[in-house]
């Protein structure tokens, strides 16, 4: 199945635009997170996290207002389906690491004594320490740059050449910060479902990265006299039905977990959705073609021997 008839776009010369555009959206992110504007979910900043169900249509400025009397910070809101009648209730404060149901309690008692009328189930909760929320925070960034080094290695011995693995760590690194900036700008917070969607988004971009590199290690071995560039470009054409496909494919399943999902899921699904989209450009435009750019400084210093010799 070929989707584009003897595909010949110049991938290679059109790299410095998107190159360009990644820069902005880099740097774009860096100063909105620098800036504070990255919302971690209980599980990383501690504090006590309730989904409450109720038996009629909760009121939820009423659950508000019984609510924030007894932890002004709190955070309500619904949750998932209107016609479920649930409701979610976040403090953010932090509780005594003696005491940590203490702001769950005090949440209890206030909607029992104001909504006794409407019985309140509890559908889950989850409350995490302040240094168990900072530990987990630091295991998240630890996965996540031990996950790139291993695929750097991996790749740098698979192709023998240490560039071919920075050009994949370094596009998988560029997904995984542009899909953060994204999250952080929508105001997503930072769980645990989220992580797991940043560390598959690595395997993802470094795997899509590999199926052109082979191709362009098949081509390079029986074209040797053509220059770097030519190959690579040549690589990214033949290959650019599979990666249409495959990044489609992925693509809409995504979006389905992203707008179906629910609200469990909802920040994987926008984390995965961002990924593959910048993964794919970030294959074609940024991962190739900083491999070229290194071959072909070594082309140009080679070139002046060749001539003298």
């Amino acid at each position: 199945m070929e989707i584009i008839k003897n595909p010949n776009f110049d991938f290679i010369g059109r790299a410095r635009y998107f190159v360009a555009l990644s820069v902005v959206l880099i740097l774009a992110t860096v100063g909105w997170i620098a800036t504070g504007h990255l919302r971690y979910g209980v599980e990383f900043s501690g504090g006590t996290q309730l989904i409450l169900t109720f038996q009629s249509a909760p009121e939820v400025d009423k659950i508000r207002d019984a609510v924030t009397k007894v932890s002004p910070g709190a955070v309500i809101q619904t949750y998932g389906d209107p016609k479920a009648n649930k409701v979610l209730v976040r403090i953010g404060e932090e509780a005594p690491e003696s005491d940590l149901d203490a702001p769950a309690r005090a949440v209890r008692q206030a909607l029992a004594d104001t909504y006794g009328h409407n019985p309140v189930l509890e559908s889950s909760s989850e409350i995490v320490g302040p240094i168990v929320g900072a530990q987990l925070r630091q295991k998240a960034i630890l996965l996540t740059v031990l996950g790139l080094l291993f695929q750097l290695i991996y790749i740098a011995v698979r192709f023998k050449g240490g560039v071919w693995g920075v050009g994949a760590t370094i596009a998988a690194f560029h997904d995984v910060l542009i899909a953060l900036g994204v999250l952080a700008f929508l105001q997503f917070e930072i769980t645990l479902n989220v992580i797991a969607a940043l560390l598959t988004l690595v395997g993802y971009s470094v795997n899509d990265t590999i199926v052109i590199f082979d191709r362009a290690r098949e081509n390079l071995a029986h074209r040797r006299k053509d220059p770097m560039g030519k190959i690579l470009n040549d690589s990214l054409n033949q290959t650019l039905t599979r990666t249409i496909i495959s990044n489609g494919t992925t693509f809409l399943a995504v979006l389905g977990l992203f707008l179906f999902g629910g609200e469990v899921l909802r920040g994987f699904g926008l984390a995965m959705v961002v990924g593959i989209v910048v993964g794919t450009y970030s294959t074609l435009f940024i991962a190739v073609p900083l491999v070229n750019w290194w071959y072909g400084r070594q082309e140009r210093a080679a070139a002046p021997a060749k001539a003298t010799a």
